[in-house]
């Protein structure tokens, strides 16, 4: 059953500090009791503790893209612009402001962007930073590692011809074509601003960080728990309310539960709970605070396009047609959204009833293809995938085991840790067939740039296809918004019917569960977590 909800979320969002914000049962926000936007006046004190599944495996937010680095570092680094939240602003909205910098402002041709950065900003209290002054050296310096290491490359490289900083608190983005909207890039998740001894190597980025945001990382004991303090030189004045933040790992949802009713944590996601779990949470705690939003994080089937018998499109598109993802969703999910290559909130995603017809569910058509390109009996595989993301993403993938059973493929799941698959296996294309889930970037040019592009930093499927990366290519020039649309939904039927891989399932909304005194918790999607500083428990 398809709940009607709206906005973005992300399952991922979730996995560390909390998820969801928004209110209301009217179809825009929580489908139970939902965030109360009058909730009173602030009170300041107390500590957050939160459950996850996973931990990061590294803290270093430019070598690592896995959700668990940034979230684990999503309150302790601030961006140049961030995502604005609040009561009155839907859930996932893609309006942004300023963060560190005060102002972002173009040239009349798109060509130049000049950002102008707060003053008087401090880095955090510890060695060998030891709170001193942010300025613009610290974003070139930033902008330095990401070019000749950051993964975060592929948004800068392409488009930025140079960047310089003309004094202490400007810095000036010369670009190689006209950006209408190179604010938006500055505010994307992964644009971190890092202080220039930990670019030069005087932090351990993989056990550390250190940055400008409301709360400091005061330690970490891998795969049990981080603590978080308060920021008390943070910029925005007043905030934050909590005195700091504990995110317990904790990968056995049952555990999560018992901590949920006992009172020992203050949050879990539905990371590690289905819907029928939270139904009954909701029903057992007095009070429980259960947020429901529409989802951006797509559900993925992939394949090593370089292994046989993947390396042909007919039987990546029998595999499609095999799974019944209606099915599936419905069983598993709260609520679902069929998906394509860009999630359906993102502005360019093609409509749902045209992705059901150039992906049906049809077991027979299946077989045929498989028939047609030589495997009339089927073939045996592993497909991987991690418990790291909770137990709903491993009963998907049994469910699209038994799935492809009927087409005679039949599938060997190989569950790994999740550090093992997100830095081993998946990104390292150590595998023949995989199943998961992917980033909820935030454009759809980031998405097609990120996965598809021949030279694209995720893709982790072995597609190469020049014609594909022209029609991306010519997406970032595209300033006209209805063009922008048009092309981008051409890129997709293109990618359907002539790559097929990742095969997208669909988007699902998230169940995001609070204790009854957490207070104030408006959300994004992305994975930066300036939100915080809003946050407060009234106990």
């Amino acid at each position: 059953m398809k709940l009607s909800v709206a906005a973005l979320c992300s399952l991922l969002v979730a996995g560390c500090f909390g998820g969801s914000g928004g209110s209301g049962s009217d179809g825009s926000g929580s489908s139970y009791s939902g965030m109360d936007p009058d909730a009173g006046e602030p009170k300041s004190g107390g500590v957050y503790v939160t459950a996850g599944p996973s931990d990061a495996s590294s803290l270093d937010p430019q070598t690592q893209s896995s959700f668990n680095t940034h979230v684990a570092v999503g309150a302790v680094y601030s961006k140049l612009m961030d995502y604005k939240t609040g009561p009155d602003i839907e859930y996932g909205a893609s309006e942004i402001e300023g963060d560190l910098a005060e102002s972002a402002e173009p040239s009349s041709d798109n060509m130049t962007w000049t950002f102008k950065l707060r003053q008087g900003v401090k880095f955090h209290n510890k060695a060998p930073v030891n709170g001193r002054e942010f300025t613009s050296a610290d974003v070139v310096c930033t902008m330095d590692r990401i070019m000749d290491v950051g993964f975060q490359k592929y948004l800068i490289a392409p488009v930025v011809e140079s960047y310089t900083a003309p004094d202490p608190y400007t810095v000036e983005f010369k670009l190689k074509q006209p950006v209408a909207r190179f604010d938006v890039t500055m505010a994307n998740h992964y644009m971190e601003i890092l202080p220039c001894e930990a670019t030069q190597g005087q932090v351990d980025l993989t056990n550390d960080a250190i940055g400008t945001g409301p709360f400091i990382l005061q330690s970490w004991t891998r795969n049990q728990e981080r603590v978080y303090v308060k920021n008390p030189d943070y910029f925005v004045e007043g905030k934050p309310y909590l005195d700091g933040i504990t995110t317990i790992i904790m990968p056995d949802q049952q555990a999560q539960i018992a901590a949920l009713r006992s009172g020992k944590i203050d949050y879990m996601s539905s990371l590690s709970t289905d819907k029928r779990q939270v139904e009954n949470l909701a029903k057992e705690i007095d009070g429980l605070t259960v947020e429901q939003h529409k989802g951006s994080t797509p559900t993925r089937m992939f394949m090593n396009m370089a292994n046989a018998p993947f390396d042909d499109v007919n039987v990546r598109k029998a595999l499609a047609m095999a799974i019944d993802r209606e099915g599936m969703g419905g069983a598993l999910r709260a609520g679902y959204t069929i998906s394509g290559p860009v999630p359906p909130l993102l502005e360019g995603a093609l409509p749902e009833d045209e992705l059901l017809k150039m992906q049906p569910y049809d077991p027979e058509g299946a077989k045929k293809l498989l028939a047609d390109a030589g495997y009339p009996d089927g073939f045996d595989v592993t497909m991987v995938l991690t418990n790291g993301y909770g137990d709903v993403v491993v009963q998907e993938a049994q469910w699209i085991q038994e799935d492809l059973a009927k087409i005679g493929v039949n599938v060997t799941l190989d569950v790994q840790d999740y550090a093992t698959y997100f830095t081993d296996t998946w990104p390292k294309k150590n595998y023949t067939l995989g199943y998961g889930l992917q980033t909820p970037m935030l454009s759809a040019t980031e998405f097609l740039s990120a996965e598809y592009l021949t030279t694209g930093a995720r893709n982790w499927y072995n597609i190469a296809d020049s014609e594909l990366d022209t029609q991306i290519n010519e997406l970032i020039g595209i300033s006209d918004q209805k063009e922008y649309e048009t092309a981008t939904q051409d890129v997709q039927k293109y990618i359907l019917e002539n790559v097929m891989d990742p095969v997208t399932l669909y988007t699902y909304d998230t169940q995001d569960i609070y204790a009854p005194y957490v207070k104030d918790v408006w959300a994004h999607p992305a994975y930066g977590r300036r939100w915080l500083m809003n946050m407060w428990l009234d106990k």
